[in-house]
């Protein structure tokens, strides 16, 4: 007897995958507060092309690009200079990051909150960098992804009031980072890109809020500091 194997319709897979996807939550950390609690500030991210300039139009020729390659350096910051720090997303860069940085560079911030979009955007940035006396830019962006499973004791949280303060869910998250510094002179640019951090943390429903918020702020303490220990280790 040949055995039939059943083809999953298109609303089966859509379906498996929502399962394995269930209870995963992917957030910026520009808006990085419970979920739900959304920050009325937040209002998107800035993209690539708004901090490293939008495509060039025409046509582009192979002579072109190895002519800009081989001109091209390794972009550095340097000791002491002056860098305009921008967080996508947030009016101003997290305290955490500008303390990380501080004690190697001079510092100044600007609003990482997306504006109209146009062609013009990053040479904007870096004509407003210069004109502060900033010759590097520097634009960071982050995620952070957590997922929860229940633990054994989720059951005696069904109890009133008791079950509350039994820690019933563990919660995993990790932290990624990336961060462009661009040359204000001549929109060069490096990118830097620190290992994921990841974090496991067991709450209680009744404090399960601050739980999930004392875990975002260790791990963006701990993810600004490793991002500034690359870039600090970058400079001349």
């Amino acid at each position: 007897m040949q055995t039939k194997f059943l083809r999953p319709s298109r609303l089966g897979v859509l379906a498996i995958a929502a399962l394995l996807l269930a209870g995963c939550v992917t957030r910026s950390i520009s808006n990085s507060g419970y979920p739900g609690s959304n920050n009325p500030l937040y209002h998107g991210e800035l993209s690539d092309f708004d901090v490293l300039g939008a495509p060039a139009t025409g046509p582009i020729t192979d002579t072109q690009i190895a002519e800009t390659l081989a001109s091209a350096k390794q972009l550095a910051p340097h000791r002491n200079e002056r860098i305009l720090v921008i967080q996508s997303g947030a009016m101003t860069p997290d305290s955490e990051m500008l303390s990380a940085l501080g004690a190697d560079f001079s510092l100044g911030s600007l609003s990482g909150v997306p504006g109209q979009p146009h062609n013009d955007y990053a040479r904007q940035l870096r004509l407003i960098a210069a004109q502060g006396g900033y010759g590097q830019l520097l634009c960071y962006w982050g995620t952070l992804e957590s997922s929860k499973t229940d633990e054994v004791t989720k059951a005696v949280s069904w109890v009133p009031i008791a079950g509350w303060l039994v820690p019933d869910q563990t919660q995993k998250m990790r932290i990624v980072l990336r961060a462009v510094l661009v040359d204000v002179a001549t929109g060069h640019w490096r990118m830097y890109r620190p290992l994921p951090i990841d974090d496991e943390q067991l709450s209680a429903m009744i404090g399960r809020r601050s739980s999930d918020q004392d875990q975002v702020a260790r791990l963006k303490d701990a993810g600004y500091s490793a991002l500034a220990h690359d870039i600090v280790a970058s400079a001349e």
